[in-house]
Formats: C-alpha cells, structure tokens, sequence
C-alpha cells in the first residue's frame, strides 16, 4: 500500500487538504479510504467514475468500491443527483458531510476555548479560585449565552464592585430578557439608552436595577 501512496502522491496531481488528513487520522481511516477522499476532494465536480479513479490513484476496482462504501456508511460522501451543466441528471458524490463535520469540530474547539478563557477571567478579577459549583454555574452561562456576553457582565460586576454569581446571573437574564444575543446588541441598547439621557459609559448603567 505504501507504494500506492508514493505513485499517487508522486504525480503531484492532488492537493492534500489538511481538514482530509485531520478527519481521516480520528477516524483511523485506512490508506485506501485516504487516498479516495483527497482524490474527491481535488475534483471540481466529484463522481464515482472507478475507471479513472483507478488509473488515477493507483487503487485497484475492489479497494475504490470497498472505500466508498465505507465513507458513504461514515456519512462523510453521500451519492446526489444534480443537473450537470447540460441540464441533465447525472450522480454526483457531496462532500458537504465530511466539511461540516470538519466545521462543527472547528467551532466546537472555537467554544470550547472560549470557556476555558471565562474561567481564567473569573478567577483573576475575583482573586481566587472558582469552585467546582461554580464550574457548574460558568458551564450553564456559556450552554446558554454568547461568550463574551458573559464577558461584558463580568465587566459590569467588577466595574460596580459585585464580584458575585448571583450578580452576573442577574445581568445575563436580565439582557436576555430584552432580547439581546451578543455583546453587539448590549451595546446598541447602550446607545438607545444613552441616547435618551447624559450617561456615557457602558458600565455605569445598572442594568439590573433599571425601572
């Protein structure tokens, strides 16, 4: 197999996208199945033509059949039908499972970050550790709100000096209440406030305590 991979790779045909070999390393995917995903991933139009596949890749008819098979019961390739540029109907193979896989695992990381840093912002302007209740209570926050939501009312705390759970909660609700989804719409709402009255600064609102 390892020479199927030096024939394939020494053609310098194929682009090997790295989010291929990322999917193909957690899934443990085999030689085979990696080298029939870099080959669809480098067509415009990505189609189960065996023949050239095989003469492509170096793979033989049983091992194309056999990995896509595989890829397609992964639910990373599925077989559509589409009209072709001549309007007729022909089978093509998606990829869109295997990117938006790729895209939530990104995203997921993205989030997962995001907490993390809460926790470490907490902490710091508390001047303490948070306890595991209150990992529990920060876990809710952000299954809940936008992370830097949850920034922004750690801001308000500190800034009014009530550096407490029961007082960023109290804020978070209290801007769901109004609809608000991110810091970009507490920050609008500022404005529609500031507008209305001689406050300039954010934090000087008492969000929680408003009429």
């Amino acid at each position: 197999m390892n020479e199927v991979v030096f024939k394939t790779l020494k053609q310098k045909d194929f682009i090997v996208k790295s989010f291929v070999l990322k999917v193909a390393t957690e899934l443990n995917l085999s030689l085979s199945d990696t080298i029939l995903l870099i080959y669809l991933s480098n067509q415009e139009v990505p189609m189960l033509d065996v023949d050239n596949i095989v003469l492509t890749t170096y793979l033989n008819e049983e091992q194309v059949l056999e990995s896509f098979q595989k890829l397609v019961g992964l639910g990373l390739i599925e077989n559509k039908v589409e009209k072709n540029a001549d309007g007729k109907l022909a089978e093509v193979i998606s990829l869109d499972n295997l990117i938006q896989n790729v895209t939530q695992d990104i995203t997921t990381g993205i989030k997962k970050k995001s907490q993390i840093d809460i926790y470490g912002l907490i902490e710091e302007e508390f001047g303490r550790p948070i306890s595991s209740m209150e990992v529990s209570i920060i876990d809710k926050w952000c299954k809940e709100f936008d992370p830097d939501m949850i920034k922004e009312a750690l801001k308000e705390a500190v800034y009014n000096n009530a550096k407490s759970f029961k007082y960023i909660e109290s804020i978070l609700y209290t801007w769901k209440e109004k609809g608000y989804k991110s810091a970009s719409d507490i920050h609008k709402g500022f404005i529609e406030y500031s507008s209305k009255s001689e406050k300039n600064d954010l934090y000087d609102y008492n969000w929680v305590d408003e009429d």
